[in-house]
């Protein structure tokens, strides 16, 4: 790694300024220009910022490093040991620390993986930030993977869809100037249709996915050509093709089945409680996503989500007495395990005021913090949802005015999805 990047990345790591590292050395001038390689210092002024910075030039390790490195960010894509990945973590830290390797400052972009992997999400933050003033030094392939870590964090954790797309895409734009493994490939395609299929951009969820699922099948990975099959499946199911999105969603069981992956096995229940949900099919739905809710040792914040359907369709189907039951099991999860997106919270606000008949707090949660936050993240759907329940709701009371609004604006979305 070159000396000026090191020395910057080292400084920043330690939250030091240019002032702290170039007390009694250099100007701080100088060293800004040492730090932006924009001169060459002589070896003793190397020398003496590196003792300060307490880093050692020593290169002998590389080949060592470089295969560590490697195995270590392996683990943080495949299921592996929690307190291995970590102990390895440790171990790279301490040879990065002894040696001046060119792998380090790949390390310290994947360390914003390791930290999303861990649900370390603010260390992830500041990996971000730390990082953000060398990205100018980067190499294609550091770039590669900073954008690539960039859209998980804008997708996982600010849920800023568009944004992460942005990453993803400038991500794929440089894969074929770096040496890359079809696996990566194919992640990032995966990756761009599961966002695509979010944002409710059918036709290019179906393009990316059936790309992914081509590297995968070549590569036997059955776990993610499933996932893969799941996105396709939400794609013919908004194109209204259902005996594909249903054919895709067996597909995608039968392979969870094979190789014991409840998670695969729950989504796609899931999403084939939705399918028939979608399709006016309330006791089909109620199968299916009871089917997902009642597995064993799932992840709970999953199981809110499909929690939240089932209620919405025992509340539709009149069954009042089993949506209490969920909503009351939906909150102990919630308070127990401080689980739950603002946008779970407010569902099952609103469904417990529909059951209290209590108007007022629906028409507040519906119109004033459930229906912006949807129009902010491009939620079509759930626009139309909801918008669609307020206004049936208002014209229960006689609101006319109002309910003709909320009808306006989900038969605007609608009409925004079928344009897409």
């Amino acid at each position: 790694m070159e000396i000026g990047p090191l020395i910057k990345l080292h400084r920043i790591k330690q939250n030091m300024t240019q002032e702290d590292l170039a007390a009694g050395i250099v100007s701080e001038s100088y060293l800004s220009k040492i730090e932006n390689q924009k001169t060459d210092a002589s070896p003793e002024v190397i020398a003496l910022l590196c003792e300060r910075l307490g880093i050692q030039l020593n290169a002998e390790n590389e080949d060592i490093i470089k295969e560590k490195a490697e195995e270590w960010y392996g683990m943080l894509y495949e299921v592996h040991n929690a307190n291995e990945r970590r102990q390895r973590f440790q171990e790279l830290e301490t040879l990065f620390k002894a040696n001046n390797s060119d792998h380090e400052m790949l390390f310290e972009i994947q360390k914003i993986r390791f930290f999303l992997v861990e649900g370390r999400v603010q260390e992830a933050k500041e990996q971000i930030d730390r990082l953000e003033t060398l990205e100018n030094t980067f190499e294609p392939i550091h770039l590669f993977y900073w954008n690539k870590f960039l859209g998980n964090y804008n997708h996982t954790v600010t849920e800023e869809y568009s944004k992460a797309i942005t990453y993803y895409e400038y991500a794929e734009s440089i894969m074929e100037s770096i040496e890359l493994q079809d696996k990566e490939v194919a992640d990032i395609h995966y990756l761009l249709a599961v966002l695509h299929s979010k944002l409710v951009n059918d036709l290019n969820a179906l393009e990316y996915g059936q790309k992914a699922l081509s590297v995968f099948r070549e590569n036997y990975n059955f776990v993610r050509c499933a996932q893969c099959h799941i996105v396709l499946g939400i794609a013919y199911r908004r194109l209204h093709m259902h005996d594909m999105a249903i054919k895709q969603y067996n597909l995608a069981k039968h392979l969870g089945e094979i190789t014991d992956e409840n998670d695969i096995i729950q989504l796609t229940n899931h999403n084939l409680g939705y399918l028939h949900s979608r399709a006016g099919q309330s006791e089909e739905a109620i199968k299916y996503y009871k089917a997902a809710f009642d597995m064993d040792n799932m992840q709970m914040s999953f199981n809110l989500t499909t929690v939240t359907s089932l209620i919405r369709e025992y509340y539709i189907t009149g069954k009042f007495k089993e949506a209490q039951c969920l909503i009351n099991q939906a909150k102990e999860i919630m308070e127990k395990q401080n689980l739950g997106s603002k946008v779970i919270r407010w569902e099952i606000e609103i469904f417990q005021a529909a059951l209290d008949d209590n108007f007022e707090h629906l028409e507040n949660t519906i119109t004033n913090q459930l229906l912006p936050h949807l129009v902010e993240q491009e939620d079509n759907i759930n626009v139309i949802i909801y918008s669609n329940m307020i206004a049936e709701k208002y014209e229960e009371i006689k609101k006319y005015k109002n309910a003709s609004l909320f009808y306006k604006m989900a038969n605007k979305y609608y009409q925004d999805l079928l344009n897409l």
